[in-house]
């Protein structure tokens, strides 16, 4: 019998020492050697166990396992492989109850702690499972891979300062822990601060140069820092490293597409699909991209498609909803139910929280009123609610701006001038950002976005504000529930127009926003009409391809064929794009329009583009979408804009501001007076060169510039709606 015990005890050292070096298949055949021999060898069994598990044979490890606890039911090192054979066969429940009864047996066994939280995490639990790996990471210090974890659940479950901190204690205990600096790089991606993760990112990619999700993470930095050259180079090594991860071709095509590369951004993305047919966030891009290249149709079932693959997706909902404003034939009534359709899904599951409005009574100080916007900017957004908005502390009121973005430029810093309180919160949440709203108190909450990018519908659809109202950003309902209001005029929502409105709707006495243009008249000299040089007549848009349809196509066709000779000037960043360029002249082609007789110009500087504004002699407006930002552009270089509007919001801007300018002679109520209006306006000669000379001067000192006069207007009403009678 002792020479039998010594023969066994030489076996097990010989098949652990084979085990360690990682020489399963030797380590096994001595395992059984000692099992046929004894049979009722606990240890044996196990590490028979544990060499199936590492082979990938985890059912056959699990009745190893569960005998050798039949045999010795107090070693935890049973239970805890038990818990991990489990995991690996998708027993969550059974492994969970495994890796506790190990814990049970030795609390300070951290492994099994660590195991554990694995389990819980795969089941979902993620709050326990930051406990398992905490009490873990207490219980062995350096426990670095426990650290990592716990950092992965916080992120998971958005507490992102908590996850920073657990990401760099698993750093502190090993500086050479490569996924521990890519996701950390990750995670301040997503805290909006690009040029920590860059730095963070390049840490890994300094220890493993080839990894793929950490150079996909540089190049989003890279964007977001305005460096396209290296993120493009960032994102074409990720997809040399991984041509088969579709996030890699995801990033890839969004730095194409923020290039304005349109057609080489729907080549990455059709790539990343034929990977993969199933990812809705590479179709809701793909999507983007033929919206921005105007095809509307294929925009649309792009975003359909995600939605079916991931009805969670708040923003794609948000996308369909906007891209009905641009459909021949919409109507008032089929926006206002597209944009209830978004707070039906994804606002009706907040309304119990919503913050209540105070009691009636006397107010002491002045009223609080805070905004949300991610183009506090040079963005029309920004530029529309500009001057309001530095006139609004005049009337009494304190500013609260929420500042959705990490960019700044002269534009930011005047917002921040007029600010009581200015916040960074483009790395929060939607929930985290309700929280803090909700915490500062505001007595109003301004959105400067609606359902445009950057738009946060999610946090207002939490109502963090007894009063709500939408503003400047968007050009429609927003169609929540939780938005009191909607500031608006006469003019893009007449009488008899309201029931088509999920707000209360305020009219602004003349026009709903201040404009507030740029440069000066030494930037920005007034010229002559280019047709009075004795060139031809030059008709412009200035508007994005996506406004542009057959019926608005079929126009311009017959006032290029009624005036003989004339051009057309078509100006829009996504021109830049030599593939998007080339389908639009078979478009035009297409419609009957030469396309010799038409100049694309893509994305330029902001006086540049002014520039070119004024190098048209007539603007063509779109229909059903009116020109905005475009229109109040072309009317301050003393261009007048042809028009065509209908019941919408979005189609009446230029009608609005034409009215309010005292512009007469340019407003359509059909396609065939749009034509005649058109032409008339290139026959009139004088009338042209009267217009460039008087326009600018008319706008500037009128209300479409007048800022302190919206403020005070609009302040009375908000007045109104925080303290109601």
């Amino acid at each position: 019998m002792t020479v039998v015990m010594a023969t066994i005890q030489e076996a097990m050292a010989a098949a652990v020492a084979h085990h360690q070096a990682g020489r399963l298949g030797e380590a096994a055949a001595l395992y059984h050697a000692v099992l046929d021999a004894l049979p009722g060898h606990a240890d044996a069994a196990h590490l028979l166990g544990v060499v199936h598990l590492q082979s990938g044979q985890p059912d056959r490890a699990v009745a190893l396992i569960r005998g050798a606890i039949q045999h010795n039911h107090r070693v935890a090192d049973y239970h805890d492989n038990l818990g991990s054979a489990l995991k690996s066969l998708g027993r969550l429940e059974e492994a969970v109850a495994a890796h506790r009864q190990a814990v049970r047996l030795r609390p300070e066994f951290a492994q099994a702690l660590y195991n554990l939280g694995n389990a819980l995490e795969a089941q979902g639990r993620l709050e326990e499972a930051a406990t398992a790996f905490r009490q873990a990471a207490a219980r062995r210090p350096g426990y670095a891979r426990a650290r990592f974890n716990l950092g992965n659940v916080l992120a998971a479950l958005g507490r992102r300062a908590d996850a920073d901190d657990a990401y760099r204690a698993a750093l502190a205990d090993d500086p050479t822990f490569v996924e521990a600096h890519a996701n950390r790089g990750a995670l301040l991606l997503a805290l909006e601060r690009p040029r920590e993760a860059a730095a963070e990112l390049a840490r890994a990619l300094a220890l493993r140069p080839d990894h793929a999700p950490a150079l996909s993470n540089l190049a989003a930095a890279w964007l977001a820092l305005g460096d396209r050259d290296r993120a493009e180079l960032a994102a074409r090594h990720a997809v040399a490293a991984r041509p088969d991860l579709a996030d890699c071709l995801l990033r890839l095509g969004e730095v194409r597409q923020r290039a304005d590369r349109l057609g080489a951004a729907a080549d990455a993305y059709r790539t990343a699909l034929a990977w993969n047919p199933a990812l809705a966030e590479v179709l809701a891009n793909l999507a983007l991209v033929r919206q921005g290249q105007g095809l509307l149709d294929a925009a649309e079932a792009g975003n359909r498609r995600a939605l079916a693959l991931d009805p969670t997706l708040a923003d794609v909902r948000s996308n369909l909803a906007y891209l009905l404003l641009f459909r021949p034939g919409v109507t008032a009534a089929a926006v206002l139910e597209a944009h209830r359709d978004w707070d039906r899904v994804h606002g009706t599951p907040h309304r119990g929280r919503w913050v209540k409005p105070g009691k009636t009574g006397a107010r002491k100080g002045p009223l609080t009123v805070a905004i949300l916007s991610g183009d506090f900017r040079h963005h029309p957004a920004g530029l529309f609610a500009l001057r309001t908005v530095e006139a609004l502390p005049g009337q009494d009121i304190r500013l609260l701006l929420y500042a959705n973005q990490s960019e700044s430029d002269d534009v930011t810093g005047r917002f921040r001038r007029a600010a009581a309180q200015w916040t960074p919160v483009a790395g929060l949440t939607d929930a985290e950002l309700a929280t803090r709203i909700r915490h500062d108190r505001p007595d109003v909450l301004i959105d400067l976005a609606g359902h445009n990018a950057r738009g946060r519908p999610g946090v207002f659809a939490r109502k963090p504000a007894p009063v709500q109202v939408a503003w400047s950003g968007y050009m429609a309902t927003t169609g929540l529930a939780a938005m009191d209001a909607l500031v608006a005029d006469r003019h893009h929502v007449p009488d008899g127009m309201e029931a088509f409105y999920a707000e209360r709707v305020l009219r602004m006495p003349d026009a709903f926003i201040a404009y507030d243009p740029p440069g000066g008249d030494d930037e920005l000299p007034l010229t002559p009409p280019p047709c009075l040089s004795g060139g031809p007549v030059t008709f412009g848009s200035f508007n994005i391809l996506t406004k542009l349809n057959d019926g608005v196509l079929a126009a311009w066709a017959e006032i290029l064929h009624r005036v003989p000779e004339s051009r057309l000037l078509m100006k829009t960043k996504a021109l830049s794009c030599p593939d998007t360029a080339a389908l639009w002249r078979g478009r035009l082609a297409a419609a009957g329009i030469d396309p010799g007789r038409v100049t694309m110009v893509g994305a330029t500087s902001s006086l540049d583009h002014m520039r070119r504004c004024a190098s048209v002699d007539v603007a063509l407006d779109p229909f059903p979408f009116s020109g905005s930002t475009t229109t109040l552009e072309t009317l301050w270089m003393g261009v007048p804009v042809v028009t065509l509007p209908g019941e919408t919001f979005s189609s009446r801007h230029s009608l609005a501001f034409l009215t309010v300018a005292g512009v007469e002679g340019c407003i359509a109520a059909d396609p065939a007076e749009y034509i005649e209006r058109a032409v008339a306006w290139a026959a009139d000669r004088q009338g042209l060169a009267d217009l460039r000379r008087s326009l600018r001067t008319r706008m500037a000192a009128g209300p479409l510039c007048d800022g302190e006069k919206l403020a005070a207007a609009l302040a009375e009403e908000l007045r109104t709606l925080a303290l109601p009678h």
